[in-house]
């Protein structure tokens, strides 16, 4: 897809002058640089591939900007507005776009995003057995309420994804419910998932944690739930609400360490109440999907790499 929506000339360079696995992000903003995420480190692009600002860096403008999101829309921006509205696109290939612009809004009700000015295309990688370390912890024997700890960009979306891989793999039948907000674990493309979630999961994208969550659980009747980024306070009901109807969960949060979520606002209860029986901590210190620890519900060490 991404031959598709982007110039030949940066496809070019994005597939032939650097490896496109190491591939994780590009940023391009009207007027500026190109910048992109090679192997966790951001870098200019230019055209021998990757460096500094002084090495002739490529700078785009509004037009290729505006020509790329039309381009992931298939030049329909009426058929994408419902994400669009939410600031982003999602393409087929798990591609998600996230759009920056001037907001269109009436009677304080969001209806569209209009001038552009600029977008982060986020290129998923399926990284196998990336989750393999922690699954005896959380999902071989037993099934464990976990939370997954990292910053942005510490491979959490790429750990679920895999996790709920490998629960399909098992001697177990587990029915698993992925409730994909943004459309960036199992990246559903006109109902189909692009990315392998294996075969005993159940896909909701495109919808708030909470609706998610309570419609999930009436509607299939899952043993686990896996969702990504907890942020707001309705996210943490829901999952409260999962949790008393006896269904496990597997979620994310941004944080850098298991002391850092001690201190993040709103976690308080859910912290208190041991909702969690597993956290795994990881981060990009040696790129994304680093281990730097597994802890139980009172934060003692299990595994330590």
């Amino acid at each position: 897809m991404i031959d598709k929506i982007l110039p030949e000339y940066l496809v070019d360079i994005l597939k032939n002058k650097l490896n496109y696995d190491y591939v994780y992000e590009i940023r391009i903003r009207s007027g500026l640089p190109v910048s992109v995420n090679y192997g966790g480190k951001y870098y200019y692009l230019n055209p021998q591939g990757i460096g500094g600002r002084e090495g002739g860096s490529i700078v785009t403008d509004r037009k290729m900007l505006e020509a790329i999101i039309y381009k992931a829309a298939d030049y329909s921006m009426y058929a994408v507005n419902n994400q669009l509205k939410h600031s982003y696109i999602t393409v087929t290939g798990g591609i998600r776009i996230g759009v920056c612009g001037e907001l269109v809004i009436e009677d304080d009700i969001i209806k569209s995003v209009k001038n552009f000015t600029s977008l982060i295309i986020r290129i998923p990688h399926e990284v196998i057995d990336c989750a393999l370390t922690a699954y005896p912890f959380v999902a071989q024997d037993n099934l464990y309420n976990t939370l997954i700890i990292s910053p942005p960009g510490g491979g959490k979306t790429t750990f679920l994804r895999d996790l709920a891989r490998l629960m399909s793999e098992g001697n177990k039948i587990i029915n698993t419910l992925i409730i994909d907000e943004r459309y960036e674990i199992a990246s559903c493309y006109n109902g189909l998932p692009q990315l392998n979630i294996g075969e005993f999961s159940d896909v909701i994208s495109n919808c708030t944690k909470r609706y998610g969550f309570e419609q999930g659980i009436r509607a299939m009747k899952p043993d686990i739930i896996i969702t990504d980024e907890l942020a707001t306070q309705n996210d943490l009901e829901a999952v409260i609400y999962a949790a008393g109807c006896g269904v496990k969960i597997i979620a994310s949060v941004h944080a850098f360490d298991h002391l850092d979520l001690i201190n993040k606002q709103g976690f308080e209860t859910i912290l208190k109440k041991r909702l969690f029986e597993r956290f795994v901590v990881l981060s990009n210190r040696k790129g994304p999907g680093t281990y730097e620890g597994i802890y139980d519900s009172n934060f003692n060490n299990m595994y330590l790499p």
